[in-house]
């Protein structure tokens, strides 16, 4: 096998860290206006083609691994960052006056029979009083509304249930990002940004170092990959 230069194996290196040609070959030192075209010549050379065969090895990224991460890019499996959990939700709800009405005159005698039961202080009594007339007043005015319009309405909170939320789960994104399978995130006045490394066409020249894709120039075969994905979640500032 030929040599390398220090700089065709520095791009190597940084190939293997996210198999990214365009990154890899700044990084290595190329000029960025010609990045991508060196990426792409350095990698149809034998002897880079064998060293990152060696480096893979090395790396324990046989072709089957190759061949399960295209299947898991292909499935698009995104849900993988998103977990539920329970949390509780009240929902709002219209309710007649009538009805507010009836449960401000139990509310009312539960607060009086209470009061008897216990010997309250002088401050305390002073602010049940206070209360019950509160809520004697509310009475009042619904009766009122109620003359005014028999179908008056109040939205009050119902009762508190627990339901599925679903979330984005940050702790797996941030190990996905120290693991380059994940570009970038960041926090969006509308949510959660997330941006995955072109990957997809990457491994497809992985494959082809590893000998598991023919070359359209071979075989008259289209090999169709998928577009960089990005999930957004709400509007890129």
């Amino acid at each position: 096998m030929a040599r390398l230069t220090d700089k065709q194996k520095r791009f190597c290196e940084e190939y293997l860290k996210d198999f990214n040609g365009t990154r890899s070959a700044i990084a290595a030192g190329y000029s960025e206006n010609t990045a991508a075209v060196i990426s792409a010549e350095n990698l149809t050379k034998p002897n880079i083609k064998e060293y990152l065969n060696e480096r893979l090895d090395a790396l324990s990224m046989e072709a089957g691994e190759v061949t399960k991460r295209i299947t898991n890019l292909a499935r698009g499996n995104m849900s993988d960052y998103m977990s539920t959990r329970q949390v509780p939700y009240t929902p709002e709800i219209k309710v007649g006056l009538n009805v507010l009405i009836s449960r401000l005159r139990t509310e009312i005698e539960f607060e009086d029979n209470y009061a008897l039961q216990i010997n309250m202080g002088e401050d305390e009594l002073e602010k049940h009083m206070a209360d019950q007339e509160g809520r004697r007043r509310k009475i009042i005015r619904y009766k009122l509304e109620l003359e005014l319009n028999p179908y008056s309405t109040r939205i009050i909170d119902g009762e508190t249930v627990m339901i599925d939320e679903v979330y984005l789960d940050l702790a797996k994104i941030v190990q996905d990002k120290e693991r380059g399978i994940i570009k970038s995130f960041k926090n969006t006045k509308d949510g959660i940004q997330v941006e995955l490394y072109a990957a997809d066409a990457a491994l497809g020249q992985m494959a082809k170092i590893r000998g598991l894709m023919i070359d359209k120039s071979e075989v008259d075969n289209k090999v169709t990959m998928v577009k960089p994905v990005i999930i957004d979640w709400g509007d890129s500032e």
